[in-house]
């Protein structure tokens, strides 16, 4: 997942996202890094019954087959914006990483994305997001986290949501 697209693909800065179970990419040495821990997992809504039966269930099961999973958190948030906020100047592509490419990481790269522009281009931002990685699956859990974090009042979730059912 890459941000700020460059003709000789320089990596100016990582975030490498990864699991227990999963490895963390190696960055040559100079490149910036922000290496987080957690998985492909969203948090549970415990005012829901239904989510929270359901997360239940996944939990026992996960438990019983010897792999837990662990959400993000709003700190896993906060600190991918500030890492964007002080890498926004960077010279190369911003590389956001994790396992699949496609939910961890792309939510990572909308938070960057929105970090680096105003309120009120949320929808310009998820645009962005898509044109690179037309695969994305941002998770949720981390979107409405920045969506805090940022100030944006649900526009940010708003424009994923929008995004992916095509109204947006």
């Amino acid at each position: 997942m890459f941000l700020r697209r460059v003709e000789a693909g320089e990596i100016g800065a990582v975030i490498s996202i990864h699991g227990r179970r999963e490895n963390a990419v190696e960055v040559p040495a100079g490149v910036p890094v922000l290496g987080l821990e957690f998985d492909d997992a969203e948090a549970v809504d415990w005012s829901d019954p239904i989510a929270a039966h359901r997360a239940w269930v996944l939990a026992k099961w996960a438990a019983e087959i010897g792999r837990p999973t662990t959400p993000p958190r709003i700190d896993n948030a906060r600190a991918i914006i500030e890492f964007a906020r002080s890498h926004s100047q960077i010279t190369g592509a911003m590389l956001c990483q994790c396992q699949a490419g496609m939910s961890r990481s792309t939510a990572a790269a909308l938070l960057c994305l929105a970090a680096w522009t105003q309120a009120g281009e949320e929808r310009e931002c998820v645009a962005e997001l898509i044109g690179v990685r037309p695969s994305a699956v941002p998770l949720m859990t981390l979107v409405r986290f920045g969506d805090e974090v940022l100030g944006r009042e649900g526009k940010l979730v708003k424009a994923v949501v929008e995004a992916r059912a095509g109204t947006g």
